[in-house]
This record gives C-alpha cells, sequence and structure tokens, in this order.
C-alpha cells in the first residue's frame, strides 16, 4: 500500500465556486481579518503501486492560485515594522547574511531570532546548529518587536524551501568573518555586540578557573580511575597529561563609545587583563540600565563555518 499524503483543494473548479460564493468578502478582504477556520476539505493522494517515495518536479507548469513561499533577505525584513506577543520561554539565535554584512551603516549586522516553546527543532537543525554555522531558511516565521519569531508553525530547513522564489534575496556564502556592531548608546540588552576599551577594574571575587583538555577544549574533566592524579577526558575517552587552564574574570573597561557608562565584562581570556588594552571582544549583552548607567556582557565566540554539505 502506497503512502497516502493529505493537501489542501486548490483546484481550478473549487477556487471558482469559492470566488461565487465569497465574491463579496473578497472585494474587501484587506478588511477581514485573518482569524479563520482552516478549509474543511482536502484531496487524498497515493503513490502508485510499488512506489515507494514521491518526487516534485520543480520545472512542472505550477498553477497560477499556488503562491510558493518567497525567501527574503535579512536586510529587506528590517524595514518591516510589526508587534507581536512575546514569549518569556524561548531560546534566542543570532543570525546574519551578506546584505547586512555589507553595509556600512544605519542597519544592524546581526538580527535575533526567538524560538518560543511551541517551535519544534528537529534533530537535525540541532545538530547541524551545534556543529558550526549553517545557512538555515526560516519557513512561516514572523516579524516583530525588531527580531524574527518561530511559533509552532515555523519550520527551520537547511535546504532552500521545494517551489520557492528568491524574491531578489541575495543567498551567496559569507566570504569573511562575521562582524558584529560596535557596542554604543544604541546597544539594548539581549543582543551581540563588539566592543574595544581599557581594563581599569577586577573584580577579584568572582574570579576562577578551571582545566580543559588540550585536545578537544572539554571543560568538565574527571579525576582518572586508574590514577586519581591524572585528569580523564569523557570526551576524547583519553587521559589528559597536559590541560590547558582556564580562567573567567570579570573586568571594567572604560569604553571610547560609552564614555559615560560602567561597562563591565565577564571575560574568558587573561590576556585581556594582563595586557590592560581589550581589543575588539565579540559579547552578549544581559542588562543596560540607565541609573546607574551600567552595561553587564559576557565574552562570547561566533560559530565557525560548518563544511559544506554536497
Amino acid at each position: 500500500m502506497g503512502r497516502k499524503i493529505l493537501l489542501p483543494s486548490w483546484n481550478e473548479n473549487f477556487a471558482e465556486n469559492y470566488k461565487r460564493k465569497r465574491r463579496g468578502p473578497l472585494l474587501t478582504a484587506t478588511k477581514m481579518t485573518t482569524d479563520l477556520p482552516p478549509p474543511s476539505f482536502c484531496y487524498i493522494l497515493t503513490v502508485q503501486s510499488g512506489e515507494i517515495h514521491v518526487e516534485v518536479d520543480e520545472e512542472e507548469q505550477i498553477s497560477n492560485l499556488y503562491q510558493p513561499p518567497a525567501v527574503h533577505g535579512l536586510k529587506e525584513i528590517l524595514r518591516s515594522k510589526h508587534s507581536v506577543p512575546t514569549d518569556q520561554r524561548e531560546t534566542l539565535l543570532f543570525v546574519t547574511d551578506s546584505t547586512l554584512q555589507n553595509v556600512v551603516h544605519g542597519i544592524p549586522k546581526v538580527v535575533a531570532v526567538s524560538v518560543t516553546a511551541s517551535c519544534v527543532l528537529s534533530v537535525e537543525i540541532i545538530e547541524a546548529l551545534s556543529a558550526g554555522s549553517r545557512l538555515v531558511f526560516f519557513k512561516d516565521a514572523l516579524w516583530g518587536n525588531g527580531r524574527i519569531i518561530c511559533v509552532e508553525r515555523t519550520v527551520l530547513l537547511l535546504q532552500k524551501p521545494l517551489l520557492c522564489s528568491a524574491a531578489g534575496a541575495d543567498l551567496s556564502e559569507l566570504t569573511g568573518p562575521v562582524r558584529l556592531d560596535e557596542l554604543d548608546s544604541t546597544t539594548q540588552a539581549n543582543s551581540v555586540c563588539a566592543l574595544r576599551g581599557t581594563v581599569v577594574g577586577v573584580n577579584e571575587s568572582t574570579a576562577f578557573s578551571w582545566p580543559t583538555c588540550n585536545r578537544c577544549g572539554n571543560g568538565k574533566l574527571e579525576l582518572c580511575p586508574q590514577d586519581r592524579e591524572l585528569l580523564y577526558c569523557n570526551q576524547c575517552s583519553e587521559v589528559v597529561t597536559t590541560p590547558i587552564l582556564k580562567m573567567q574574570l570579570e573586568v571594567f573597561l572604560s569604553c571610547p563609545s560609552l564614555s559615560q557608562s560602567t561597562v563591565k565584562v565577564k571575560t574568558y581570556e587573561v590576556q585581556s587583563v594582563l595586557g590592560k588594552e581589550v581589543g575588539l571582544l565579540n559579547c552578549y549583552v544581559h542588562s543596560v540600565t540607565s541609573h546607574p548607567n551600567c552595561v553587564a556582557l559576557e565574552e562570547i565566540a561566533l560559530l565557525e563555518a560548518a563544511a559544506r554539505q554536497s
């Protein structure tokens, strides 16, 4: 028995009947709400006996009644302004593309993506993002409150959706490292930025260090069962004889771009303190307050581009 696939019915006969029944309201569609029930009809399609899958022929002529998904660049999306309800239970992703990275001023170089609790990420997407930076398509996502919002109907894809139109979007690969907007008075909480400045103080009470694996960077080493004086890495399944010591420090910076504010950064680079001068650090902004003027950040590492899939 072949697989049965349920698809909405959008043939010409139905469409013509639908237009006759709804001709009046359709003329004022812009005034109608979109909170309408889904169609109560469908076609049941099945593959022929002996076939095990269905292939989509993208060169086949498509009915004028079908509106394919359109791919938009992030720069185009930023021009829209909408307000949508917020969900406190969310995961934040930060994305960019060539339309933002190539802009000099006026437009953010990175856009936040709010993945709400109702949006289920596939194992393929989770594994791909864990392995490195990847080109991701967000299908049926919302745009509001200055960010892309993934809700229950949103689908994240690693490949361009079938039968979609490019809509003038620039889908070219990034040719250089990702650049973030530098910290300034417009920087908001729950965003990412780059900063530079001079270390003017250290919160020694928050400093601590821990050993990491010199092969994979695993920071959760255990005592070796055979020799309690050695460390063991579960990820490498090897004894770590020369661990690398990592240190976390909370430092206070004097930044030219925010001369009237206290800039507090949780950093993992000891050299940033010892040299006193902090270069361009990529950071996540935890909070921004005006009384007193203070910005709390944490140093982050941007994902490296994953190898392209063949």
